[in-house]
C-alpha cells in the first residue's frame, strides 16, 4: 500500500494550488468574477485534491455562456513541467472514411510537414488497411439516404483500440492503399522534427484570373533566418510575380499557434490601404491594464507594416470547426480592409478570440491563463461560437489531396472566384467521405 505523502510534500502541493489560484486571479480575463476575487483562505484550495481540480473549479466560475452550455473559459490549461514527455511523433492524422457502400477504414486526412510520415511519402487520402500486423481494419457501415452509420460498434472500437495502441509505440508498420489503388507497406519510426507548416502552395492560372492557394497546418515561430520564413517569402514572391488576383488560404485543420506568423501573412495579404493602419488591439482585465509585468507582453496596439502588397480583390478562407486562435485572428484582422469569403465545412470556425499568459510555478507546472482578447480595427471580437461562414456545409473531401482543384472546398472557392457558382451550395457527395464518427479528428500518430 502506498504511504501517505509526507508533510513537506503536502505543503508543496498546497503552495502549488495557492499559487495557481493567485496567478489565475491576476491574469484571467474574467478576474472580476466575484468568486475569483475571494481570498485564498476562504476558497477551495485546501479541499481540492489537485492543482488540476483547482483550475477546473476556477474556470467554472467564469461567466456562463449559453452557446457552450457551460463556463466561457474553456481555454486555460496546465502544462506539467516535471513530467517526462516524448516530443516524438509520426506526424500522421487519421479519421474514418467511407471507401465503399458498406465499408469504412481509417483514412489519412493530414500529414505534418517535416514528419517521418511526410518523409515516407504518406499523403492525405491514403487508406490504412493494416497496422502492426493487424490486417483487418475494415468497419461495416450502413449507408442510405445520403448518410452512413456504424453497423458493428464492437469492430469499430477494436479498430480504434488498434490505432491507439499503435500511437504509443516508437515505431509502426503500416499498410496503405493509395487513391489509384496501389498498395504500399511502410515502417515508420517516431522522432522529433521541425514542423513545416506549409502543406501546399499553388497558382491556378485561368483566362480571366490567377488564383493563389496556400494551405497551412499551423502557425509557427518564423524568425528572419528560419527555413519557414524563407519558404513563405518564396511563396509570396511567386504570388506577386504571377500577379494573382485572389488568394485562397486553407486553414481547415489549423488550430493556431504563433501570432507572429499570422501577422506576417496579414502584412503580405493586406492591400496598400492598410499601411500603418491598426491590425488589432488587446482587451485586458483591470490588473493587466494597470501593471506592466516583467517578461510578459507589452500589449501595445499592433499596426500593419505592408510590404510588396499583392493587390488582391478577395481572400477566400477554407475553414472547419477546429480552425481556431491565430487562424481566426488572421481572418478577423483582414476583414476591415478587404473582401473576405469564408467557406466552411460546417457553419463557422471554432471560436477562440483570446490569448494566453504563461506562468511557471515552482518548476512543477506552467499555468496558461486566457488573459486577453484580440480586437480588430472595427472593434470586432467575442466570436466565442466561431466566426460565421459565408458559404456553409461544404464537404471536406478527404479523397483528394490538398491543392486538387476538384476537392470540394477548394473547388467551391475557385468557382466563386471565377463567377461560375453561387454561394448556396449543398454538401458535395463524393466516393470517399468523412462519416464524422471521430468528430474531433483526434487520432494522431
Amino acid at each position: 500500500m502506498q504511504s501517505e505523502p509526507g508533510m513537506e510534500e503536502q505543503i508543496a502541493t498546497q503552495l502549488l494550488k495557492d499559487s495557481l489560484y493567485y496567478y489565475y486571479k491576476q491574469y484571467s480575463l474574467w478576474n472580476e468574477t466575484p468568486e475569483i476575487r475571494n481570498d485564498i483562505e476562504q476558497t477551495f484550495t485546501k479541499t481540492s485534491e489537485s492543482v488540476a481540480e483547482v483550475l477546473e473549479i476556477l474556470k467554472k466560475q467564469t461567466p456562463f455562456y449559453a452557446a457552450y452550455g457551460g463556463a466561457i473559459d474553456r481555454f486555460s490549461h496546465l502544462e506539467y513541467l516535471d513530467s517526462p514527455r516524448s516530443q516524438s511523433s509520426f506526424g500522421l492524422f487519421i479519421t474514418i472514411g467511407i471507401v465503399s457502400s458498406d465499408r469504412a477504414y481509417p483514412v489519412v486526412y493530414l500529414v505534418e510537414g517535416g514528419s517521418p510520415a511526410a518523409e515516407a511519402g504518406i499523403r492525405r487520402s491514403d487508406i490504412i488497411t493494416g497496422v502492426n500486423g493487424n490486417q483487418d481494419l475494415s468497419i461495416p457501415v450502413l449507408c442510405q439516404s445520403g448518410s452512413c452509420s456504424i453497423k458493428d460498434q464492437t469492430k469499430y472500437q477494436s479498430v480504434l483500440n488498434n490505432l491507439l495502441q499503435a500511437m504509443s509505440q516508437a515505431s509502426i508498420s503500416i499498410n496503405l492503399r493509395r487513391r489509384d489503388d496501389r498498395e504500399a507497406r511502410l515502417k515508420l519510426s517516431a522522432s522529433a522534427y521541425s514542423t513545416n507548416p506549409i502543406i501546399k502552395d499553388s497558382v491556378f492560372a485561368y483566362p480571366t484570373r490567377h488564383l493563389g492557394y496556400l494551405a497551412l497546418a499551423s502557425f509557427e515561430e518564423i524568425p528572419e533566418s528560419s527555413a519557414n520564413r524563407q519558404r513563405l517569402n518564396g511563396i509570396f514572391e511567386t504570388f506577386r510575380q504571377q500577379q494573382i488576383n485572389d488568394l485562397i488560404v486553407d486553414l481547415r485543420y489549423n488550430t493556431g499557434g504563433a501570432i507572429e506568423m499570422a501577422e506576417y501573412i496579414a502584412n503580405k495579404v493586406a492591400g496598400a490601404n492598410a499601411e500603418d493602419a491598426l491590425m488589432y488591439r488587446f482587451a485586458l482585465n483591470p490588473y493587466l491594464s494597470k501593471h506592466k509585468i516583467p517578461g510578459k507582453p507589452s500589449f501595445d496596439d499592433v499596426h500593419f507594416q505592408v510590404k510588396d502588397p499583392l493587390n488582391l480583390n478577395t481572400v477566400y478562407f477554407l475553414v472547419s470547426d477546429v480552425t481556431a486562435s491565430a487562424s481566426e485572428l488572421l481572418i478577423n484582422v483582414l476583414r476591415p480592409y478587404m473582401r473576405t469569403v469564408i467557406i466552411a465545412e460546417h457553419e463557422s470556425t471554432y471560436g477562440k478570440p483570446v490569448g494566453f499568459l504563461k506562468q511557471e510555478i515552482m518548476g512543477k507546472i506552467a499555468l496558461w491563463t486566457a488573459s486577453f482578447k484580440l480586437i480588430n480595427a472595427r472593434g470586432e471580437t467575442d466570436y466565442w461560437s466561431g466566426i460565421g461562414a459565408d458559404v456553409r456545409n461544404i464537404s471536406d473531401d478527404i479523397s483528394r489531396d490538398f491543392g486538387d482543384p476538384q476537392e470540394a472546398m477548394l473547388s467551391t472557392a475557385i468557382s466563386i472566384a471565377l463567377g461560375k457558382q453561387n454561394t448556396q451550395l449543398s454538401t458535395t457527395k463524393e466516393k470517399l467521405k468523412d462519416i464524422n464518427v471521430l468528430r474531433e479528428r483526434n487520432l494522431s500518430l
